[in-house]
């Protein structure tokens, strides 16, 4: 029992690391599109502008 302690230890760190990582990832590609739908949101809106004058 004790020699399995340290394998469940690194995998536990390992997996915990993964896990960050992964959710780092997914904030930045979240960034990322909300960037992209303020860019669409302004051209929508400028082109709501143009066409009610």
């Amino acid at each position: 029992m004790n020699d399995a302690l340290p394998i469940i230890s690194i995998l536990t760190l390992i997996f915990s690391m993964l896990l960050i990582s992964e959710i780092l990832r997914l904030r930045k590609e979240q960034r990322r599109q909300n960037k992209k739908m303020e860019y669409l949101q302004k051209d929508v809106n400028k082109l709501k502008d143009i066409n009610n004058p």
